[in-house]
């Protein structure tokens, strides 16, 4: 089959049939460049549109699965494989027919976008055929490069501490990691593979014992001969670790298991091995050591007795330098033995802490109140005798303790609190009550060495808030609106959201407030404890992203952003949709309820699958990081192809489209525009009555025409420019124009159906709209972009600040830069989407001259209230509000 055959193909269904074929032969690449070649004819709009609407509607069909599944991974849904096959099913092939529909309207530059998504897709499938996905990477990660995207790389363990001190600046000690990929090398693939799977294989068919078959497992890995760039990289990173000590100093090292699912909703606690004091030299034996605990007997009993497969078994070892501890201990923020006191349970012992979480030795006992100032309410303080340190020789030794500290408190009361602080904060982050291990060197500075859920077997902590006792100091701010998107009780301020500027510096714990539940606000989400919007999607991108990490949500409020001040405390309880004014942690406490279905693999198998799904790592369409091989997941994709086909209607040159010479229609306004109006949907060549105001058949359009005639908005006296202005202007606005310099004047709508674009050159600035209207609030968006003008740089960036902040106080999602200003609306009820359309109108009528006033910053401020003042005005002529 030649290449032009292949592009005749004109069939839709034809064609996905067979790029689906060709998916399964690594040819993949080569048929689809054919299919998409450059031989392709250019579309009209009308085959154009067609594919537009076609791909709108697999996307919302990719985000309602998506939706459904993170639903069910809350935990409170029973569900089998065969619902999580059929769901991955689904959704890969919305977003495989996504993908095909944007390189059919533009056969040239999306062709990357395939070998993304075949890389995905088959890590779907090998995940539901049985095999954990070990994702490409470093063999070794230092602890300042951990987020929570690398926990697959790194284990659960050291995920939380690179987040502890990545985004909560905790401190913890200077290590790095030996990454599962190391693993899967030597366990997986490497010479010894085939041996160990051998050992496996017999001993869950019986043939071997547990004993007998871990024995053989760890002379087997503790023989294994690392390869060289794999040891070279763990010496690197013991390299950089004594880099961190002053003097010369060479740490020893604390090595650590960190499996993947460890500290999640299995504890494995005590079941890996650690290593203390281990001197440079030997990180890479302790490594093989720690690998093989891995298949210690009761490792491996463990796993069988929670339907853990072994494939699931894979291991990531933290390397930290050893602290030189003057005290140590374990914080549980929820003192679990008595929930109805609400304290913080503390157990400290001088020197190292090993002796500790061993149950090996007796600890003081302090309990502290969940409540700022978090004082101390109680503390058993045991006469200790003994006190565990470093030995030169490496390794750990217990020596007796000074006779002065054997019956004194090992904590102050100030460092008892700032453990309470710190517990909470972390309590905080991840949603859950946590096990915390910590350390005191001798500048008594506080050292987190780990942090996980605070598990109790058979039970699951849910936090229980009785609102209901709340005074009339905590008022009702808002009740029964909206709907809620993700249950829970959050509190916090707020932080009100209306540029992308206001991103930047998110307070941690704060409740985000916002008209739009934009996609941009999803790269806070690890820093909030709720979201409120005014208007919203359940199954957009921010809903989706919310329920994947748990936090409160409420949209369609209406009036969210009206309600609420930024910095005010609020309570925010998604359970009953209310909100309260004030903060009032101490009705909430946790309870243990018996939700034994987290333990299923059908549930470990869904989470796993959905950080390859929901995850969105892509935010900002105009950042330079927006790219196809930036996506790491579905949703990636999914919000990848969806901003880039609306890209690719904004893009296209409707002057050079055929249809203008039949279609195209003067619209006669008041105002002396020179607009063309393309209907594709409904315009024929025996209408030939007059396009005016009363007879325009898209409401899109006749509201952004009534905005536009606001009567004295349009300036009609001549203005005086200076030549040096002119000058500097012509060269720069012509250069980055979109039409180019044959189009300057050509003002064109083109329409069709609920779309809408609208393109403006009026007195050498430019301006855009595009737009969907339609009874389906998740199609619905709004794209907005001006630029140029006649005047120099100072003043058209004057002119562009004031038309982001008019935008802005309008609800758009804004972007300025220089004279370029870009506003985004997404998500919106059709109604709504008419008003703002409306605004735009009158907005590009008032600033069309408005760059030769700006003559100095003062005056952004008052031709803002002058537009306010008048818009507002006409909105209360108008029949319907805006």
């Amino acid at each position: 089959m030649g290449g032009d055959e292949i592009t005749e193909i004109s069939s839709d269904d034809d064609k996905v049939f067979i790029m689906a074929l060709f998916d399964m032969n690594p040819l993949t690449t080569y048929f689809q460049n054919l299919l998409f070649s450059k031989k392709s004819k250019p579309l009209g709009f009308p085959e154009l549109f067609d594919h537009f609407q076609k791909l709108i509607a697999e996307n919302n069909q990719a985000l309602e699965i998506m939706a459904d599944m993170g639903q069910k991974s809350g935990g409170e849904y029973v569900f089998d494989q065969k619902y999580i096959k059929s769901s991955v099913a689904a959704i890969t092939e919305s977003v495989y027919r996504m993908i095909y529909h944007l390189n059919c309207m533009d056969p040239k530059h999306y062709h990357e976008l395939f070998p993304v998504y075949n890389r995905i897709r088959s890590n779907l499938e090998s995940e539901l055929n049985g095999r954990m996905v070990i994702p490409e990477g470093d063999y070794v990660i230092s602890y300042e490069a951990i987020d929570d995207t690398l926990e697959t790389m790194v284990g659960g363990k050291n995920a939380h501490l690179g987040i502890a001190a990545n985004v909560l600046g905790l401190r913890v000690p200077p290590g790095f990691v030996i990454s599962s990929r190391c693993f899967d090398i030597l366990l997986r693939t490497g010479p010894s593979a085939d041996e160990i799977k051998t050992v496996i294989d017999k001993w869950q068919d019986g043939s071997y014992g547990t004993s007998e078959a871990s024995e053989r497992l760890t002379t087997i890995i503790l023989s294994l001969e690392l390869p060289k760039n794999i040891r070279k990289e763990i010496e690197r990173g013991v390299a950089r670790v004594n880099a961190k000590f002053a003097g010369g100093t060479r740490p020893s090292f604390a090595v650590r298991s960190s499996a993947i699912g460890e500290d999640s909703e299995h504890s494995y606690a005590g079941q890996y091995e650690t290593l203390l004091n281990v001197e440079a030299g030997d990180v890479a034996m302790a490594y093989k050591k720690v690998l093989a605990s891995l298949y210690s007997p009761r490792a491996m009993e463990y796993r069988s007795s929670k339907d853990i497969k072994e494939s699931e078994a894979v291991m990531a070892v933290g390397c930290q330098a050893m602290i030189p501890a003057e005290t140590s201990g374990v914080v549980y923020s929820l003192d679990i033995f008595n929930l109805e006191q609400n304290n913080i349970l503390v157990s400290a012992v001088y020197g190292l802490g090993a002796d500790l979480v061993g149950g090996e030795q007796q600890a003081d006992r302090f309990r502290i109140s969940r409540k700022p100032p978090f004082e101390v309410t109680g503390m058993e303080i045991v006469h200790k005798t003994n006190i565990l340190k470093h030995r030169q020789s490496g390794g750990v030794h217990t020596k007796p303790l000074d006779p002065k500290l054997c019956d004194r408190p090992s904590l102050k009361v100030e460092q008892l609190r700032q453990l309470a602080e710190t517990a909470l904060k972390l309590e905080s982050f991840f949603k859950q009550p946590q096990d915390i291990e910590f350390a005191f060197d001798h500048e008594e500075q506080l050292i987190l060495l780990q942090t996980r859920s605070l598990n109790i077997e058979h039970s699951r902590p849910k936090l229980i808030c009785d609102l209901s006792s709340l005074g009339a100091d905590f008022p009702i701010l808002m009740a029964g609106k909206g709907e809620i998107v993700q249950e829970g009780v959050a509190m916090g301020s707020v932080c009100m959201i209306q540029t992308v500027e206001d991103l930047v510096d998110v307070p941690q714990g704060s409740i985000l407030v916002a008209h739009y539940s934009s996609p941009n606000l999803a790269q806070t989400i690890k820093q909030i404890s709720g979201i409120i919007t005014d208007i919203g999607s359940p199954i957009g991108h921010l809903s989706t992203i919310a329920r994947e990490f748990r936090v409160p949500m409420i949209i369609n409020t209406g009036d969210a952003t009206k309600t609420f001040k930024n910095g005010q405390e609020i309570t925010l309880d998604a359970n009953q949709n209310k909100v309260y004014g004030g903060l009032k942690p101490e009705l909430c406490y946790y309870e243990f309820t018996e939700e034994t279905f987290e333990e299923t693999y059908e549930y470990r198998l869904l989470r796993r699958l959905l950080k390859k799904i929901s995850p969105l790592g892509i935010f900002d369409p105009a950042s330079k990081d927006f790219t196809a091989k930036a996506c790491k997941t579905l949703h990636d994709l999914i919000r990848f192809v969806h901003e880039h086909s609306v890209k690719v209607l904004i893009n296209k040159n409707y002057f050079n489209d055929s249809y203008i010479k039949e279609y195209a229609r003067k619209l006669e306004l008041d105002i002396p525009l020179d607009l063309t109006v393309i209907n594709f949907a409904i315009c024929s060549l025996d209408d030939k009555a007059e396009l005016t105001l009363d007879t325009i058949h898209s409401p899109t359009l006749k509201a952004f025409a009534e905005g536009m005639s606001i009567s004295g908005l349009w300036a009609r006296e001549p203005v005086a420019v200076d030549l040096n202005s002119f000058m500097s202007s012509m060269t720069r606005t012509f250069a980055t124009s979109a039409g180019g310099v044959n189009s300057i004047g050509q003002n064109l709508a083109v329409t069709s159906g609920d779309y809408m674009n609208v393109s403006l050159h009026l007195g050498y600035h430019f301006s855009m709209i595009d737009t969907i209207c339609s009874d389906k609030d998740n199609e619905n968006y709004i794209y907005f972009r001006f630029f140029g003008g006649v005047t120099d740089q100072t003043r058209r960036s004057r002119r562009a600040k004031l038309i982001g902040q008019i935008l802005s106080q309008n609800h758009f999602m804004t972007n300025t830069k220089g004279d370029l200003v870009v506003g985004r609306i997404k998500g919106a009820a059709r109604q709504h989407i008419l008003d703002k359309i409306f605004v735009l109108g009158a907005l590009v009528s008032f600033t069309r001259q408005l760059d030769i006033k700006m003559i100095n910053d003062t005056s952004i401020a008052q031709f803002v209230q002058v537009f306010q003042d008048v818009l507002q005005k006409e909105q209360n002529n108008r029949w319907r509000p805006l």
